[in-house]
């Protein structure tokens, strides 16, 4: 859908890919970290544990939410904004300034939590607090015209607008549970630098925005599917609502658990563990084998086609290595890399093919194309990579020399890896400059 250079909704991509440029940089410092030979130039730990906690919020938290709230108001650009549309993406972009430079203003002290990792400074709280504030504002300001959108003959199906109702939700409930989390946990004062308190602080809440994840990501898949379709209807309003509806089930019965089991017990955390592995499995895999079979021998609109079957193929793989998690090696963040990375992916496509379509990008489809698959083929590589590794022994959380990549085995994954890594990351340059270009040269359009 076309509009306007103004709108708000490009205010909301522009935050976007100020987090994946930023998310960009620090990956490549994480991936260069692990790979054989440049490795031993890092010793300092703590310089690298914050590059990555610096990557990942910047990537499983801000990337995603964010985009996800551009994809609420380009499916609702058709409904009037406001002033007061504007003002959440400008707070957002502030919380992401704050998190951004804290590596910069002094000694950081990561800490390698699950979900939302954090560095032990004020401006980083202070800048987390505003991006989540800001992004749930946004989705509140903007969940009557998505309801609007919803309704019968609507342009879009339910796949692409449940989903994106379900996220809304989503959303809420995490940040809810952080706020439970957080009232529960701040008597014990004196936990409050033990890694633990951290862990459990953003545990509960963690889980249930990897639905909001989830089904941003169905949303996407489901838009990229109409292209390719010509806005032919492939999966059904009534199963995608069945569907959506049960994950969106899982994600209500999320902060009655800080009521049954204290916070810190392990039945906790099993709770929200088999929460997210139960209820995010069942949407993907559904929805996705629909679209797939829906769109076999379609050849329209090959930029989305390409998005979308690298996505598919890349979250398949992800879930295909969850399978084979014992312990914590880094088959745990190969799993979960690939998942992102179909995210990222889908993601991708998208904002390429908003800013061509609405005259910001000129660049051919062979350019669009060939990003897609760099970043694609990067990010099985360094999945890949991260497996081999896995299988042999090598451990998560470790950099540098403290790797000790003493074993073939060990060795060629991490290079497998960095090959990989370096792909995608190419990949993901190629894709801010073409957003670059196209924020930049949509000005007045």
């Amino acid at each position: 859908m076309k509009f306007h250079y103004k709108h708000t909704a490009t205010a909301w991509l522009g935050v976007s890919v100020i987090s994946i440029m930023f998310m960009g940089i620090y990956a490549f410092l994480v991936a260069l970290s692990r790979a054989p030979g440049f490795n031993l130039l890092f010793s300092d730990q703590n310089f690298f544990k914050t590059a990555l906690v610096t990557h990942v919020v910047l990537s499983v938290v801000i990337w995603f939410l964010a985009f996800i709230l551009f994809v609420m108001y380009y499916v609702t650009s058709d409904k009037p904004v406001g002033t007061i549309d504007y003002i959440p993406p400008m707070g957002a972009a502030t919380g992401i300034a704050l998190i951004v430079i804290t590596p910069f203003t002094g000694p950081a002290f990561p800490m390698l939590n699950n979900y939302v990792p954090v560095l032990q400074r004020g401006l980083y709280f202070t800048g987390l607090g505003l991006f989540l504030g800001f992004t749930l504002a946004g989705a509140v300001v903007r969940a009557k015209a998505l309801a609007e959108s919803m309704r019968a003959g609507s342009r879009y199906p339910a796949i692409v607008t449940a989903s994106l109702a379900g996220a809304g939700v989503s959303l809420a409930f995490g940040v809810a549970c952080f706020v439970i989390s957080l009232i529960k946990l701040y008597p014990l004062t004196d936990a409050k630098s033990a890694p633990m308190f951290y862990e459990s602080l953003f545990w509960g809440g963690g889980h249930v925005l990897q639905f909001a994840n989830t089904m941003g990501l169905m949303a996407v898949w489901g838009l990229l599917a109409g292209r390719i379709a010509y806005d032919k209807k492939i999966v059904s309003d009534k199963i995608a609502y069945i569907v959506l509806g049960i994950m969106t089930a899982f994600v209500l019965f999320a902060p009655v658990e800080y009521f049954i089991e204290p916070i810190s017990t392990m039945e906790n955390r099993w709770f929200f563990l088999n929460l997210k592995r139960w209820g995010t499995a069942l949407g993907p895999i559904v929805l996705g084998v629909m679209i797939l079979v829906g769109i076999r021998g379609i050849n329209i609109d090959m930029v989305a086609r390409r998005g979308l079957y690298l996505s598919i193929t890349l979250f398949y793989l992800g879930g295909l290595i969850a399978l084979t998690i014992h312990g914590s090696d880094t088959r745990v963040p190969a799993h979960y890399h690939g998942v992102i990375g179909a995210v990222t992916l889908c993601f991708m496509a998208l904002a390429i093919i908003t800013a061509t379509d609405n005259g910001w990008l000129d660049v051919g489809e062979k350019w669009q194309k060939a990003q897609l698959t760099l970043y694609g083929a990067g990010q099985t590589l360094f999945v890949t990579g991260l497996f081999i590794g896995g299988m042999g022994g090598l451990p998560r959380k470790t950099f540098g020399a403290a790797q000790k990549l003493d074993s073939a085995i060990k060795y060629t994954g991490m290079s497998v890896m960095g090959i990989g890594g370096l792909l995608a990351v190419s990949g993901g340059v190629i894709f801010v400059v073409f957003m670059l270009r196209a924020l930049w040269g949509g000005r007045g359009k």
